[in-house]
Order: structure tokens, then C-alpha cells, then sequence
């Protein structure tokens, strides 16, 4: 399925009606069952279905690893996994990384992401998620969905055994306390967006030792909690 579709729209520029050529992103209906259960249902950009199933199962705490999946089947929007018996916890523990950065990485982070998001550049329809590694390598995932982008790239970094307490990860979007519990059961401890984060999403990262920015642009940030994690 194609990610971008093209339409007919009446633009109003100038006092005046023009009819124009206008590219809009295409979003897809996807169902997640696991062991037989519907547990998600939701609309996505098309493609990476197993990176988003993956990521999901991750950061809602239904599997540690690769290895607790049992089977994966994908047919027509519809995606099934297997997994190992799971107890799943609402808080996730606090966050064991050692990781601390300079804040001009978390800056470099963002722009390149910026960059890099040229769905949203040629649509303005879509959220991205950078995660980056101390390699300097870096996972990126644009979606119509802030969360399914964040579940996509989630899931691309394991399923690419990415080393989660020694990266970090950028959002396109502001920060509730809903994403920052998914980055949180996958041991990330640095985190940023180019809006701002919630109070309960602040409360959260100060008490699970998260590094948790917002307002990335440019030369300038806030730091909202541990701030040691940013060294200069």
C-alpha cells in the first residue's frame, strides 16, 4: 500500500479559489490479537507492522526480548503474535542506565531528525521518533500516529538488538505520560520532543530517573528532570 496519495483540493490564497494538486498521507487500519486476544486497534501508516507489534508488545510490557515471541502472522491489516505467559506492571522500574550525554548531542539529535522527516515535509501529516545508539547510529520512523511511530521505531531497535540503556530518543510531538511509560518498560533514560511534556510525564521521569527534555530547537532545551544526565 502506497504511504502518500494525491487529491484535488480547492486552495484559497489571495482573495481567490484555485484548484490544486495536494499530497496527503495515507493511513491503514490495523488489529493487534495476541494469544487469540484483540488487544489494539488502530490507524497507522502503512508498512512496518511487525516493528509495530513488536514495539508495542515491548513498551506494554508483554515481552523482554525477541525470544518471548512464539509466532507472528500478518494478513490484510490483521496482525497475530504468540507470546510467552507475561504479568504485566503498570510502573516500570526505575530506569538503570548509566548514560549521560552533552546537551549539544540531544540539539544534533533533533536537527537531524528534522531533516531526515521528509513525509512530514512534503505532506505536514506525520510524526517521527529518532532513536540513536552511542554509536551514532540512528533509528528513525515517521507515522501518522505519534504513538504508532514511537511503537514502530521501539520495535525496529529490538528487533535490530539495539542496546536501549545506552541510547537515546527524540520525539516530533509533545510528551504525555502515556509515551513516556512505553520508553520507560524499554530502559531508555534519555528523552526529548520538540513540544512539551505533561506534569504527570515530568513527575514520572524524576521518579524513574529519566533525563526527560522538551522544546528541542535550535540551540535550546528544557531540562525537566535529571539534568545530571547532561553533561557539560
Amino acid at each position: 500500500m502506497e504511504t502518500t496519495a494525491i487529491r484535488t483540493i480547492q486552495r484559497f490564497s489571495g482573495e481567490r479559489l484555485e484548484a490544486v494538486d495536494d499530497l496527503l498521507v495515507v493511513e491503514q487500519q490495523v488489529i493487534l490479537l495476541v494469544n487469540k486476544e484483540k488487544v489494539l486497534s488502530t490507524a497507522c501508516s502503512p508498512g512496518e507492522l511487525r516493528e509495530l507489534a513488536y514495539g508495542y508488545l515491548l513498551s506494554e510490557g508483554m515481552i523482554k526480548d525477541i525470544d518471548d515471541v512464539l509466532s507472528f502472522c500478518e494478513e490484510e491489516g490483521t496482525i497475530a503474535v504468540g507470546v510467552r505467559p507475561f504479568e504485566r506492571v503498570d510502573c516500570p522500574p526505575p530506569i538503570a542506565s548509566p548514560l549521560c550525554i552533552p546537551p549539544e548531542r540531544m540539539l544534533t539529535t533533533a536537527a537531524e531528525a528534522h531533516q531526515r522527516a521528509e513525509a512530514f515535509q512534503r505532506t505536514g501529516g506525520t510524526h517521527s521518533v529518532a532513536i540513536c545508539d552511542s554509536s551514532g547510529g540512528m533509528i528513525f520512523v515517521e507515522d501518522i500516529s505519534r504513538t504508532c511511530a514511537l511503537e514502530k521505531a521501539l520495535g525496529q531497535a529490538l528487533l535490530a538488538k539495539a542496546d536501549f540503556s545506552n541510547s537515546l530518543i527524540f520525539l516530533s510531538s509533545r510528551i504525555p505520560v502515556s509515551l513516556l511509560t512505553k520508553i520507560a518498560r524499554c530502559g531508555i533514560s534519555i528523552v526529548g520532543c520538540v513540544s512539551a511534556p505533561t506534569v504527570q510525564a515530568v513527575d514520572l521521569a524524576d521518579k524513574l530517573g529519566i533525563c526527560l527534555c522538551g522544546f528541542v530547537r535550535g540551540e535550546r532545551m528544557n531540562i525537566y528532570s535529571h539534568e545530571e544526565r547532561m553533561i557539560t
